[in-house]
Parts: C-alpha cells; structure tokens; sequence
C-alpha cells in the first residue's frame, strides 16, 4: 500500500510539472513598446500619387534583409497593440500633411520614410526652387546660421546676405524621435522679392515622415528677381515652426555653400 501510494504521488508531480513547463511553453511574449515601434518604422512606405504614409508588409526594407528576411521575422512578433497605435500615428500624420497641402503658404513637402526621401511641389505659385542636394557633402566655404527646430515653437536664423542664389541646407533630425512620426517648416520669406507683399504667396517647406531621412541634404534656390539690385546680394532668412512632437528638440538646419 505505501508503495502505491509513493507511485501515485510521483506519477500526479510528474504531471504538475509537465503542466507548469506547458504552460510556460505557451504563455504569450510581452512585446516592448519602444522596439516595435522600431520594428514598424522599417515597413512605413509613401503613396507617390495621393502623398499618404501607411505600413506596407511587403516593403523590403533594408539590403540585410533581401537575404535572411529578417525584418519580416521581427514584424511578427510586434504586438497588435502597438500596431494599431502606429496606424493611429500615421493617420495624425496623414492629417497633417493634408492640412499643410492646403496652407497657401506651403510651397514644397518632404517625405521621408527612412528608406526613402522624396520632395513634392503642392502649389503651381511657386518661383523658387527646392530639391534634394545632388552633392555628397555641404560646400566648404564658411557655413551661415544654423537654424534649430522645436516642437511648439518658431525659430529663425535672423536675415543675412550671400552673393549666391543658391543656399545649401542640411538637416540633423533628433535621434530619438525618428521612429515616431515628426512634422516641421522651413520657411524662407526673403526667397521670393522684397515687393511682394502677398502673405498667401508660398515660401514654406514642410518636413513630415517617420524613421531616419535617408537624404538629408537639400538645396534652396531664390527667385531671380529677389536680388538686391545696388549691392547685387541676395538676402536670406530661414525661419523654423515645429509642429510634432510639440515640445523638445526635433532638427538642426546647417546652411552652407
């Protein structure tokens, strides 16, 4: 008798412990926020046509993981939680991006998705040019006002003049919040002519995007007749607005020839 009875004890722990290392088998990983945020600021792509952020599964996204798909392995365990938050992000995104397509003052957006950097003129008013930089590094000669964009707040370089009517601009986006979205401006009120005293008339560039921006050289191009015409000088000022995050440090503009 004692001898089942110590057989059936042994048999009923064997079974509690197979149940307890199930169930730890089985017990769901706890995802960290931070890091699927991360994780699906690799997939965000942009629509070229209608402009619009969203998260694109079959985006491949980094030249590592044409080889061992491993960006698609760390897709699937970010949790449902975080993605619905970052589609929600998105679409504040995507409403920012519209409301700016529709501020006359707007003349150029940028996106940027990290793999990918693209500028858009939105307004057919527009007499100075905006583009990404074709060169590799900003120009050598003594660099001009750097500009320092905050959420919540405007900035501005003050006025300055440069005998060229082209600026070089190139853009520090804060480390830490590239894996959110962000949104900012650049505007440039001295690139279109001193008479024109039109406020619906465009001189902003809005930055929107989420991730590193993959080009982050940029070059401004002033209206010819925004010359001063007794000292041949074109006069310059960049102003900043930072829109998202609403508070803290969000990008550094260097300018330079």
């Amino acid at each position: 008798m004692k001898k089942l009875l110590t057989t059936t004890f042994a048999m009923l722990t064997g079974l509690f412990l197979f149940s307890c290392s199930n169930e730890e088998i089985t017990e769901p990983v706890v995802s960290n926020t931070a890091t699927d945020m991360e994780i699906l600021s690799r997939f965000v792509d942009v629509n070229e046509s209608t402009g619009e952020y969203f998260i694109n599964e079959n985006k491949k996204t980094r030249a590592l993981s044409y080889v061992t798909g491993s960006d698609w392995k760390d897709l699937e365990k970010v949790s449902p939680l975080s993605i619905e938050k970052y589609k929600q992000e998105l679409q504040a995104l995507n409403a920012q991006v519209a409301e700016a397509i529709a501020d006359p003052n707007v003349a150029y957006m940028v996106y940027s998705t990290g793999s990918k950097t693209f500028v858009r003129k939105v307004k057919e008013n527009v007499d100075f040019d905006f583009d990404i930089s074709e060169y590799a590094a900003l120009g050598t000669r003594a660099p001009l006002p750097t500009l320092s964009i905050n959420g919540g707040s405007q900035s501005t370089t003050g006025s300055f003049k440069d005998a060229s009517r082209t600026i070089n601009m190139e853009v520090r986006l804060n480390a830490s919040i590239q894996f959110n979205y962000y949104f900012f401006e650049v505007l440039s009120p001295n690139a279109k002519p001193d008479y024109d005293d039109n406020i619906t008339t465009p001189e902003s560039v809005a930055f929107s995007g989420t991730g590193p921006l993959s080009n982050t050289r940029f070059v401004w191009t002033a209206y010819w007749d925004a010359q001063d015409q007794n000292d041949k000088m074109f006069k310059w000022e960049f102003k900043g607005k930072g829109t998202t995050p609403s508070f803290g440090f969000i990008a550094d503009c260097t300018f330079s020839k």
